[in-house]
């Protein structure tokens, strides 16, 4: 026989407490799901104004269907058929594409990458047309507020051409701008690569062979201003700000071809370059030799290639024989050693 202690129900206090962490996952799905609609919400108010304030400058970005998701832990911006117009000195330039899709996790809004769908076709203020293919286009960059902390861009297999003639490819091509460590407002690290350049410009030169591969590893000051802008304006900003560019490595490899420089570069004012580079080269001779149509045997090649190497010093570039040069700018004035070269125009 059962006993009354045995039959008596649960009490409902156990019941409750069984249920209680199933109230608070619904309370937290509740509050998250809120918090994302609100973001997303927030996230569309914030590009209507940016578009807004562009469209005032003269630069006018739209989609033809522009979509906000990605709950529950991103927020997505998918705009199909991107287009800007921007006002140049000579009219409009435009550009389109197929797709533009921008993602920002949840628990870091300030990061956010992209990725573009190509082709990109672009438009000139005076009918002339370009495009640019690539198998992949993303970019990533992280802002707080007005200060840009990192961008990068990589572009896969890119392929530019202008008025259906080929302009370039490359087989890959990145660039990345971050804030310099320990440094003031204003001082970024810049670097780029380039791996397997080709362009029809390239094979009238009488340098080297083949594709070519390039590096530039810097750090500028003075890129106070991130503001999309016509270029003169923004060099203008950058001399005024007193901008200042370390290079660090710059370096062209073109088959048996090869430079790298090191040294500093500023704009003044005025938009003349100011600065000097330590340029390291080797394949000189081979170069000399074809621009003067020769095997290398006549004098005149000869005593070319002994003046070359008397501006400069014996060196060595990836284990090879080269020499080093001294590049002095001043006030745009361009010099090699003693010897003035030209002297180039001002960047404003």
């Amino acid at each position: 026989m059962t006993s009354a202690a045995e039959s008596t129900p649960e009490p409902r206090r156990g019941r409750r407490f069984v249920a209680l962490p199933f109230l608070l996952l619904v309370a937290l799905a509740a509050a998250w799901s809120g918090g994302w609609w609100w973001a997303a919400g927030k996230a569309g108010e914030t590009i209507d104004a940016w578009l807004k304030r562009e469209a005032d400058r003269g630069r006018v970005y739209a989609c033809a269907d522009r979509r906000i998701g990605g709950y529950p832990f991103r927020i997505e911006v998918d705009c199909a058929e991107p287009s800007a117009r921007i006002a140049v000195e000579g009219g409009e330039a435009r550009a389109s594409a197929p797709r533009f899709l921008a993602v920002a996790q949840v628990w870091d809004p300030k990061r956010v990458i992209g990725e573009l769908t190509g082709p990109v076709t672009f438009v000139a203020p005076d009918g002339r047309r370009g495009e640019l293919t690539f198998s992949l286009a993303q970019a990533s960059a992280r802002a707080d507020g007005r200060r840009v902390d990192r961008v990068s861009v990589a572009l896969t297999t890119p392929r530019a051409s202008f008025d259906g003639e080929e302009v370039g490819s490359a087989a890959s091509l990145e660039a990345h701008l971050r804030r310099a460590p320990d440094q003031p407002d204003g001082v970024y690290d810049v670097a780029t690569t380039l791996e397997g350049g080709v362009s029809p410009w390239l094979s009238a030169l009488p340098v080297g062979a083949g594709p070519v591969a390039a590096e530039i590893k810097a750090r500028a000051s003075g890129l106070d201003d991130f503001r999309p802008g016509p270029l003169s304006e923004r060099l203008k900003a950058f001399a005024e700000a007193g901008g200042k560019v370390d290079v660090g490595l710059a370096r062209i490899v073109r088959g048996d071809v090869a430079a790298q420089a090191t040294g500093d570069l500023a704009l003044g004012t005025d938009g003349r370059l100011n600065g000097g580079l330590d340029v390291t080269a080797r394949g000189l001779d081979a170069m000399v030799n074809a621009l003067l149509g020769t095997d290398g045997e006549d004098t005149m090649s000869a005593l070319l290639g002994m003046g070359a190497k008397m501006l400069g010093k014996k060196a060595e570039l990836d284990g090879k024989p080269a020499t080093r040069y001294r590049l002095k700018f001043d006030k745009g004035r361009v010099a090699l050693g003693p010897i003035k070269l030209t002297r180039l125009p001002p960047a404003f």
